[in-house]
């Protein structure tokens, strides 16, 4: 098993730590890991701003521990994770514990470095990430929150508590997607970056203050709760070329009845569950026409459509353009 302790709110020194820990270097502040350990990189990026961010997509191959420990300095760390687990994971919050067996983890959350944060993968474990690190001087200067303190301080009382980790959707995916695919020889690149950044800030914070007088004053969303909707969530968008699985199947995975089932789903995710399946399907259809290797028809077909009309009208209904006009 690998191991990697540290106490530090600097992600260039922490990756050089790490590389270090591994036996290897950075190269431009990006770490490709050792064979033995993992399968892919983590890079980090500073920004204009004054923001710092870490950038990761590997494949363990090894257990792998992971903890920072608390510091006297207080910055606020926004972690977003999207996370096939092989076995089990487990996430430590100051203390308490989120434990995730043989399934998707896809959420986003904020931690503080007043608290200690540690994370345990196994063997086969896909981590896909960013974690980005500020203050609420920061805050309260770019996102203008008068009182970056109050919203702050009621996410960080509840830590692992019912909402505080939000359950990934479309919109966050797609912001995290377009950082993955950007090329860092680009000249766009850190513009890219800082652009999409700022749009994951600004979103958590959005929907973190409209629900702190609601469902952060007064959970009423159970943690379980929470991870059974993740759950359906990553089987709704497994696969798009086929027809998405019944409420009733759902329900049945969630461990919960179809009506409970719908009623925290929207909620939750802000649409019924078919609107939302659907939501992905043109957002994957928007995606693959804007990348210019398909044709209307190749992408109408990738996703399930064997009548283009169909499709043409459902896009249109989603972006108010026609498919064959996505790059006019």
């Amino acid at each position: 098993m690998f191991s990697f302790e540290y106490n530090s709110y600097n992600y260039r020194q922490i990756m050089n730590d790490l590389a270090t820990a591994m036996g290897t270097t950075l190269q431009n502040c990006t770490l490709k890991y050792p064979p033995h350990i993992a399968d892919g990189f983590t890079t980090c990026v500073e920004l204009p701003s004054g923001l710092q961010a870490v950038i990761s997509d590997y494949t363990l191959r090894d257990q792998f521990f992971l903890k920072r420990q608390k510091i006297p300095e207080e910055y606020y760390v926004l972690r977003y994770e999207d996370i096939r687990i092989e076995d089990e994971m487990v996430l430590k919050i100051d203390g308490e514990v989120l434990n995730t067996r043989n399934e998707q983890h896809a959420g986003i959350y904020l931690t503080s470095t007043l608290f200690d944060v540690s994370y345990l993968g196994r063997k086969g474990t896909h981590i896909k990430g960013v974690n980005i690190i500020f203050n609420k001087e920061w805050l309260a200067e770019h996102l203008n929150i008068n009182d970056p303190e109050e919203v702050l301080t009621a996410y960080l009382n509840m830590r692992t508590g019912s909402y505080t980790i939000e359950p990934i959707d479309n919109e966050y995916r797609r912001y995290f997607n377009e950082m993955m695919q950007s090329d860092p020889e680009s000249p766009l690149y850190i513009a890219t970056i800082q652009n999409r950044i700022l749009l994951l800030i600004e979103r958590f914070f959005t929907r973190l203050y409209e629900k702190s007088k609601t469902l952060m004053a007064s959970p009423k969303i159970s943690r379980h709760d929470v991870h059974q909707l993740m759950h359906v969530e990553s089987l709704l968008t497994r696969d798009v070329n086929s027809r998405p699985p019944t409420i009733d199947q759902l329900a049945q995975e969630a461990a919960m009845s179809s009506a409970k089932l719908k009623k925290l789903f929207k909620e939750v995710y802000g649409t019924s569950i078919y609107a939302y399946y659907q939501r992905q399907r043109m957002s994957i259809a928007r995606d693959m026409l804007l990348s210019g290797d398909f044709s209307v028809k190749e992408v109408g077909l990738k996703i399930g459509y064997s009548n283009l009309s169909n499709f043409a009208a459902a896009f249109r209904k989603e972006y108010n353009l026609l498919p064959s006009e996505i790059r006019a």
